[in-house]
């Protein structure tokens, strides 16, 4: 009888950037390591979640726009980790360069893809 031992295929999800004419500009490959990516993914994921919690506390209680700004920076900050554990420092730059500072309409279009389409991905490869 003989054993084998064999590697896993690479699983990979693709993400495009795509223009306001409906043209695909740039074209991401997501390496999908479940190993590798989850704890990551899920430590970002859980900074990001009390980040917007807190955030959103802060916004209530901010008494001028300063506060308001200032106050909103973890956020940036969280949703910056979480998509460069995701798609690395390289494509991060260029979503972030995409998107040209409309950091909600980036936050808005790209984080479904990491909740709805990276994470359970990884739990089913872990699974």
């Amino acid at each position: 009888m003989t054993y084998q031992a064999k590697r896993s295929k690479v699983l990979k999800e693709d993400f495009e950037l795509v223009d306001e004419n409906d043209k695909v500009v740039h074209t991401l490959h997501v390496s999908l390591d479940a190993d590798d990516m989850t704890v990551r993914i899920g430590r970002k994921y859980t900074t990001l979640t009390r980040a917007l919690a807190e955030t959103t506390e802060a916004q209530r209680k901010a008494e001028s726009h300063e506060d308001a700004v200032k106050n909103i920076e973890p956020l940036g900050r969280a949703v910056a980790d979480l998509l460069e554990a995701v798609f690395g420092p390289e494509d991060t730059q260029t979503i972030i360069s995409f998107y040209e500072g409309r950091y909600i309409e980036m936050s808005r279009e790209v984080l479904p893809f990491i909740s709805q389409c990276i994470i359970p991905r990884l739990v089913d490869m872990k699974k």
